[in-house]
Protein backbone atom coordinates (compact mmCIF):
# COMPACT_ATOMS: atom_id res chain seq x y z
CA UNK A 1 0.00 0.00 0.00
CA UNK A 2 1.31 3.42 -0.55
CA UNK A 3 1.19 5.39 2.68
CA UNK A 4 -0.16 2.51 5.19
CA UNK A 5 -3.11 0.75 5.66
CA UNK A 6 -5.67 3.34 7.57
CA UNK A 7 -3.64 6.34 7.02
CA UNK A 8 -3.39 5.92 3.20
CA UNK A 9 -7.21 5.63 3.06
CA UNK A 10 -7.29 9.00 5.21
CA UNK A 11 -5.19 10.87 2.72
CA UNK A 12 -6.82 9.60 -0.15
CA UNK A 13 -9.91 11.33 1.86
CA UNK A 14 -8.58 14.88 1.66
CA UNK A 15 -6.96 14.21 -1.73
CA UNK A 16 -8.32 16.71 -4.56
CA UNK A 17 -7.56 14.34 -7.16
CA UNK A 18 -10.49 13.58 -10.53
CA UNK A 19 -11.20 10.25 -10.84
CA UNK A 20 -11.90 8.17 -13.76
CA UNK A 21 -15.12 6.12 -13.92
CA UNK A 22 -15.33 1.88 -14.81
CA UNK A 23 -16.71 2.49 -17.96
CA UNK A 24 -13.77 4.53 -18.65
CA UNK A 25 -11.19 1.67 -18.00
CA UNK A 26 -9.78 1.73 -14.25
CA UNK A 27 -6.84 0.73 -15.21
CA UNK A 28 -4.40 1.74 -18.07
CA UNK A 29 -3.45 -1.67 -20.14
CA UNK A 30 0.24 -1.69 -21.45
CA UNK A 31 2.17 -4.16 -23.22
CA UNK A 32 5.74 -5.11 -21.64
CA UNK A 33 7.03 -7.81 -23.00
CA UNK A 34 5.01 -10.70 -25.42
CA UNK A 35 1.99 -11.79 -23.84
CA UNK A 36 3.04 -9.76 -20.39
CA UNK A 37 0.43 -6.54 -19.86
CA UNK A 38 0.68 -4.17 -16.90
CA UNK A 39 -2.29 -3.01 -15.40
CA UNK A 40 -1.73 0.53 -14.30
CA UNK A 41 -4.27 1.90 -12.00
CA UNK A 42 -5.73 4.96 -12.79
CA UNK A 43 -6.76 7.57 -10.05
CA UNK A 44 -10.36 6.20 -8.06
CA UNK A 45 -12.03 5.76 -5.11
CA UNK A 46 -10.85 3.57 -3.02
CA UNK A 47 -7.18 3.41 -4.58
CA UNK A 48 -6.61 0.57 -6.34
CA UNK A 49 -3.04 -0.43 -6.90
CA UNK A 50 -1.18 -1.78 -9.84
CA UNK A 51 -1.85 -5.22 -11.45
CA UNK A 52 -0.17 -7.49 -14.13
CA UNK A 53 -1.71 -9.56 -16.70
CA UNK A 54 0.72 -12.30 -17.83
CA UNK A 55 -1.01 -14.88 -21.02
CA UNK A 56 -0.14 -18.26 -20.81
CA UNK A 57 -0.76 -21.26 -23.10
CA UNK A 58 -4.51 -22.23 -21.86
CA UNK A 59 -5.11 -19.39 -19.45
CA UNK A 60 -4.36 -16.63 -17.72
CA UNK A 61 -2.02 -15.74 -14.58
CA UNK A 62 -3.05 -12.15 -12.96
CA UNK A 63 -0.73 -10.33 -9.97
CA UNK A 64 -3.01 -8.38 -7.80
CA UNK A 65 -6.70 -8.48 -7.73
CA UNK A 66 -7.46 -4.64 -6.81
CA UNK A 67 -8.93 -3.04 -3.71
CA UNK A 68 -12.50 -4.13 -4.06
CA UNK A 69 -14.79 -6.71 -6.12
CA UNK A 70 -16.44 -3.70 -8.19
CA UNK A 71 -13.01 -2.34 -9.26
CA UNK A 72 -11.52 -6.03 -9.91
CA UNK A 73 -14.69 -6.78 -12.20
CA UNK A 74 -13.69 -3.48 -14.26
CA UNK A 75 -10.61 -5.18 -14.53
CA UNK A 76 -12.02 -8.59 -15.13
CA UNK A 77 -13.57 -6.79 -18.37
CA UNK A 78 -10.49 -5.48 -19.55
CA UNK A 79 -8.28 -8.39 -19.61
CA UNK A 80 -11.20 -10.19 -21.47
CA UNK A 81 -10.52 -7.51 -23.96
CA UNK A 82 -7.52 -9.26 -24.32
CA UNK A 83 -8.03 -13.03 -24.76
CA UNK A 84 -11.22 -15.15 -23.91
CA UNK A 85 -8.88 -17.41 -21.94
CA UNK A 86 -10.06 -17.73 -18.44
CA UNK A 87 -7.78 -16.24 -15.41
CA UNK A 88 -6.40 -19.93 -14.13
CA UNK A 89 -4.08 -17.98 -11.51
CA UNK A 90 -4.23 -15.16 -9.11
CA UNK A 91 -1.08 -14.24 -7.14
CA UNK A 92 -1.41 -11.34 -4.15
CA UNK A 93 1.37 -9.92 -3.74
CA UNK A 94 0.79 -8.94 0.59
CA UNK A 95 -1.69 -8.75 2.98
CA UNK A 96 -2.72 -4.76 2.13
CA UNK A 97 -6.24 -4.09 1.02
CA UNK A 98 -5.34 -2.86 -2.09
CA UNK A 99 -4.15 -5.89 -3.24
CA UNK A 100 -6.85 -8.22 -2.41
CA UNK A 101 -9.85 -6.92 -1.63
CA UNK A 102 -10.62 -8.09 -5.18
CA UNK A 103 -10.39 -11.70 -4.97
CA UNK A 104 -14.01 -12.71 -4.74
CA UNK A 105 -14.60 -11.12 -8.10
CA UNK A 106 -11.91 -13.36 -9.59
CA UNK A 107 -13.59 -16.55 -7.78
CA UNK A 108 -17.42 -15.36 -9.09
CA UNK A 109 -16.26 -14.95 -12.50
CA UNK A 110 -13.56 -17.42 -12.49
CA UNK A 111 -14.63 -20.44 -10.46
CA UNK A 112 -11.66 -22.77 -11.22
CA UNK A 113 -9.33 -19.86 -10.04
CA UNK A 114 -6.18 -20.34 -7.72
CA UNK A 115 -5.44 -17.73 -5.50
CA UNK A 116 -1.89 -17.86 -4.95
CA UNK A 117 -0.04 -16.20 -1.92
CA UNK A 118 2.88 -16.69 0.44
CA UNK A 119 1.94 -18.46 3.98
CA UNK A 120 3.14 -15.33 6.18
CA UNK A 121 0.66 -13.29 3.55
CA UNK A 122 -2.29 -15.27 4.39
CA UNK A 123 -1.55 -15.33 7.91
CA UNK A 124 -1.66 -12.12 7.82
CA UNK A 125 -4.98 -11.48 5.98
CA UNK A 126 -6.43 -13.69 8.75
CA UNK A 127 -5.02 -12.11 11.49
CA UNK A 128 -6.60 -9.15 10.21
CA UNK A 129 -9.98 -10.66 9.67
CA UNK A 130 -9.43 -10.19 6.15
CA UNK A 131 -9.55 -7.17 6.37
CA UNK A 132 -12.62 -6.12 8.29
CA UNK A 133 -10.65 -4.47 11.11
CA UNK A 134 -10.21 -1.29 7.89
CA UNK A 135 -13.51 -1.87 6.97
CA UNK A 136 -15.15 -1.16 10.29
CA UNK A 137 -12.70 2.16 11.13
CA UNK A 138 -13.47 3.39 7.24
CA UNK A 139 -16.87 3.35 7.44
CA UNK A 140 -17.99 3.61 10.64
CA UNK A 141 -15.52 6.65 11.91
CA UNK A 142 -13.51 7.97 8.99
CA UNK A 143 -16.13 8.28 6.21
CA UNK A 144 -18.62 9.67 8.67
CA UNK A 145 -16.33 12.03 9.42
CA UNK A 146 -15.27 12.93 6.32
CA UNK A 147 -18.52 13.29 5.17
CA UNK A 148 -19.49 16.09 7.61
CA UNK A 149 -16.34 18.04 6.48
CA UNK A 150 -17.13 18.11 2.67
CA UNK A 151 -20.27 18.72 3.33
CA UNK A 152 -18.93 22.21 4.99
CA UNK A 153 -16.19 22.45 2.43
CA UNK A 154 -18.97 22.44 -0.45
CA UNK A 155 -21.54 25.53 1.89
CA UNK A 156 -17.88 27.83 1.80
CA UNK A 157 -16.22 26.35 -1.83
CA UNK A 158 -16.04 29.22 -4.28
CA UNK A 159 -14.14 28.07 -6.60
CA UNK A 160 -16.12 25.88 -9.54
CA UNK A 161 -13.32 23.67 -10.47
CA UNK A 162 -12.67 23.05 -6.94
CA UNK A 163 -16.55 22.89 -5.79
CA UNK A 164 -16.98 20.14 -8.58
CA UNK A 165 -14.43 18.01 -7.23
CA UNK A 166 -16.12 18.00 -3.35
CA UNK A 167 -19.05 16.89 -5.39
CA UNK A 168 -17.44 14.29 -7.26
CA UNK A 169 -15.62 13.26 -4.33
CA UNK A 170 -18.76 12.72 -2.40
CA UNK A 171 -20.82 10.86 -5.14
CA UNK A 172 -17.84 8.44 -5.09
CA UNK A 173 -17.11 7.82 -1.64
CA UNK A 174 -20.80 7.18 -1.29
CA UNK A 175 -20.92 4.35 -3.59
CA UNK A 176 -17.38 3.20 -1.71
CA UNK A 177 -19.16 3.28 1.05
CA UNK A 178 -21.73 0.92 -0.03
CA UNK A 179 -19.82 -1.46 -1.35
CA UNK A 180 -17.09 -1.85 1.53
CA UNK A 181 -19.83 -2.30 4.13
CA UNK A 182 -21.19 -5.41 2.19
CA UNK A 183 -18.61 -6.98 -0.06
CA UNK A 184 -17.41 -10.46 0.48
CA UNK A 185 -13.61 -11.01 0.69
CA UNK A 186 -11.88 -14.76 0.39
CA UNK A 187 -8.47 -15.95 0.95
CA UNK A 188 -5.90 -17.06 -0.95
CA UNK A 189 -6.65 -21.21 -1.68
CA UNK A 190 -2.91 -21.78 -2.26
CA UNK A 191 0.13 -20.67 -0.63
CA UNK A 192 3.56 -21.41 -0.69
CA UNK A 193 6.95 -20.90 1.46
CA UNK A 194 10.23 -19.63 -0.60
CA UNK A 195 9.96 -20.65 -4.60
CA UNK A 196 7.14 -22.18 -6.73
CA UNK A 197 7.42 -22.59 -10.16
CA UNK A 198 4.50 -22.87 -12.83
CA UNK A 199 5.53 -24.38 -16.01
CA UNK A 200 4.28 -23.83 -18.85
CA UNK A 201 5.37 -24.07 -23.13
CA UNK A 202 5.23 -20.51 -23.26
CA UNK A 203 7.17 -19.47 -20.16
CA UNK A 204 7.62 -20.25 -16.91
CA UNK A 205 6.62 -17.95 -13.89
CA UNK A 206 8.68 -18.31 -10.99
CA UNK A 207 6.68 -16.86 -7.78
CA UNK A 208 9.04 -15.82 -5.13
CA UNK A 209 9.08 -14.81 -1.08
CA UNK A 210 12.66 -13.64 -1.17
CA UNK A 211 12.42 -12.04 2.53
CA UNK A 212 10.54 -9.18 4.50
CA UNK A 213 9.96 -6.31 3.02
CA UNK A 214 7.42 -3.83 2.44
CA UNK A 215 5.79 -6.89 4.69
CA UNK A 216 6.33 -10.37 6.30
CA UNK A 217 4.78 -11.93 3.31
CA UNK A 218 5.94 -9.96 0.19
CA UNK A 219 5.62 -11.96 -2.93
CA UNK A 220 7.60 -11.57 -6.33
CA UNK A 221 6.63 -12.76 -9.94
CA UNK A 222 9.14 -13.25 -12.01
CA UNK A 223 9.02 -14.36 -15.95
CA UNK A 224 13.00 -14.94 -16.28
CA UNK A 225 12.06 -15.20 -20.32
CA UNK A 226 10.77 -11.95 -20.49
CA UNK A 227 12.68 -10.60 -18.16
CA UNK A 228 10.18 -9.11 -16.49
CA UNK A 229 9.39 -8.42 -12.30
CA UNK A 230 6.40 -7.93 -10.73
CA UNK A 231 7.37 -6.55 -6.77
CA UNK A 232 3.96 -5.61 -5.28
CA UNK A 233 5.30 -2.63 -2.91
CA UNK A 234 7.85 -4.36 -2.29
CA UNK A 235 9.42 -1.59 -4.94
CA UNK A 236 6.66 1.43 -6.42
CA UNK A 237 7.00 4.89 -7.95
CA UNK A 238 6.41 6.78 -4.87
CA UNK A 239 7.57 7.18 -1.41
CA UNK A 240 8.04 3.90 1.13
CA UNK A 241 6.12 3.35 3.89
CA UNK A 242 7.92 1.83 6.39
CA UNK A 243 5.64 -0.24 9.27
CA UNK A 244 5.16 -3.97 9.24
CA UNK A 245 9.00 -4.44 8.29
CA UNK A 246 11.94 -2.72 9.75
CA UNK A 247 14.36 -0.78 6.98
CA UNK A 248 17.23 -3.20 7.72
CA UNK A 249 15.04 -6.73 6.54
CA UNK A 250 13.86 -4.41 3.26
CA UNK A 251 17.61 -3.72 2.28
CA UNK A 252 18.53 -7.24 2.44
CA UNK A 253 15.11 -8.29 0.78
CA UNK A 254 15.94 -5.52 -2.27
CA UNK A 255 19.59 -7.35 -2.34
CA UNK A 256 18.62 -10.60 -3.38
CA UNK A 257 16.09 -9.47 -5.75
CA UNK A 258 18.56 -7.36 -8.04
CA UNK A 259 20.23 -10.49 -8.27
CA UNK A 260 17.35 -11.99 -10.40
CA UNK A 261 17.92 -10.59 -14.53
CA UNK A 262 14.73 -8.69 -15.17
CA UNK A 263 14.88 -5.40 -17.26
CA UNK A 264 11.47 -4.41 -16.59
CA UNK A 265 9.14 -3.86 -13.08
CA UNK A 266 5.68 -3.26 -12.78
CA UNK A 267 5.52 -1.91 -9.71
CA UNK A 268 2.60 -1.83 -6.86
CA UNK A 269 2.29 1.61 -7.68
CA UNK A 270 3.31 4.43 -10.41
CA UNK A 271 4.25 3.41 -14.06
CA UNK A 272 6.53 0.84 -15.56
CA UNK A 273 9.74 0.70 -14.75
CA UNK A 274 13.04 -0.04 -16.90
CA UNK A 275 16.21 -1.53 -15.70
CA UNK A 276 17.22 -1.25 -11.95
CA UNK A 277 17.61 2.15 -11.18
CA UNK A 278 14.06 1.97 -8.95
CA UNK A 279 15.39 -0.47 -7.01
CA UNK A 280 18.47 1.10 -6.16
CA UNK A 281 16.95 4.41 -5.41
CA UNK A 282 14.95 2.53 -2.90
CA UNK A 283 17.70 1.16 -1.51
CA UNK A 284 20.26 4.36 -1.26
CA UNK A 285 17.11 5.69 0.84
CA UNK A 286 16.69 3.14 3.06
CA UNK A 287 20.74 3.54 3.82
CA UNK A 288 20.95 6.80 4.52
CA UNK A 289 17.39 6.69 6.30
CA UNK A 290 19.30 3.96 8.61
CA UNK A 291 22.16 6.02 8.67
CA UNK A 292 20.98 9.26 9.43
CA UNK A 293 18.55 7.86 12.16
CA UNK A 294 21.47 5.94 13.81
CA UNK A 295 23.56 9.02 13.81
CA UNK A 296 20.69 11.15 15.37
CA UNK A 297 19.87 8.55 18.31
CA UNK A 298 23.72 8.25 18.98
CA UNK A 299 23.45 12.08 19.73
CA UNK A 300 21.05 11.31 22.33
CA UNK A 301 18.51 13.08 20.06
CA UNK A 302 14.87 12.15 21.46
CA UNK A 303 12.83 11.15 18.79
CA UNK A 304 10.74 14.08 17.83
CA UNK A 305 14.19 16.25 17.29
CA UNK A 306 15.65 12.96 15.34
CA UNK A 307 12.53 12.91 13.00
CA UNK A 308 12.84 16.76 12.45
CA UNK A 309 16.89 16.58 11.86
CA UNK A 310 16.83 13.48 9.80
CA UNK A 311 13.81 14.42 7.85
CA UNK A 312 15.25 17.47 6.56
CA UNK A 313 18.32 16.21 5.36
CA UNK A 314 16.45 13.21 3.61
CA UNK A 315 13.69 15.86 2.11
CA UNK A 316 17.34 17.78 0.91
CA UNK A 317 18.85 14.96 -0.70
CA UNK A 318 15.77 13.11 -2.34
CA UNK A 319 13.38 15.13 -2.87
CA UNK A 320 14.21 15.50 -6.65
CA UNK A 321 13.92 11.77 -7.05
CA UNK A 322 10.65 11.16 -5.71
CA UNK A 323 7.38 12.37 -6.36
CA UNK A 324 5.76 15.87 -4.58
CA UNK A 325 4.59 14.38 -1.67
CA UNK A 326 7.67 12.95 -0.56
CA UNK A 327 8.38 15.76 2.32
CA UNK A 328 5.32 14.70 3.90
CA UNK A 329 6.07 10.93 3.94
CA UNK A 330 9.46 11.00 5.12
CA UNK A 331 8.73 12.14 8.72
CA UNK A 332 6.77 8.75 9.31
CA UNK A 333 9.71 6.22 8.07
CA UNK A 334 12.52 8.32 9.87
CA UNK A 335 10.25 7.91 13.18
CA UNK A 336 9.91 3.91 12.29
CA UNK A 337 13.25 3.81 12.23
CA UNK A 338 14.39 5.51 15.10
CA UNK A 339 11.84 2.70 17.05
CA UNK A 340 14.06 -0.29 15.18
CA UNK A 341 17.45 1.64 15.65
CA UNK A 342 16.45 2.67 19.77
CA UNK A 343 15.08 -1.22 20.09
CA UNK A 344 11.53 -0.24 21.09
CA UNK A 345 10.93 -1.95 17.82
CA UNK A 346 12.53 -5.20 16.34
Amino acid sequence: MRVCHLLRLGVLLSCFLPVCHASDGLFDIKPVAAGVYAAIARPHRPENANSAIVLLDDGVLVVDAASTPSSAKALIAQIRKLTPQPVKYLVNTHFHWDHYWGNAAFLEAFPGVQIIASENARLEMQRMGLGSLWVTRLTKVELPEAFERWKGQVVKETDPKRLQLLRDRIEEWGKADEELKTMPLALPTLTFEGRMVLHTASQSVEILALGRGHTSGDVEVYLPKSKVLMTGDLIAGDTPYIADVGPYEWMHTLDTVEQLDFETVIPGHGDVMRGKDGLRLWRDYFRELTAQTEAAYAEGLAIEDAVKQVSARLVEKFRDRFPPEFPQAVPLNVRTAYRFVSGEQD
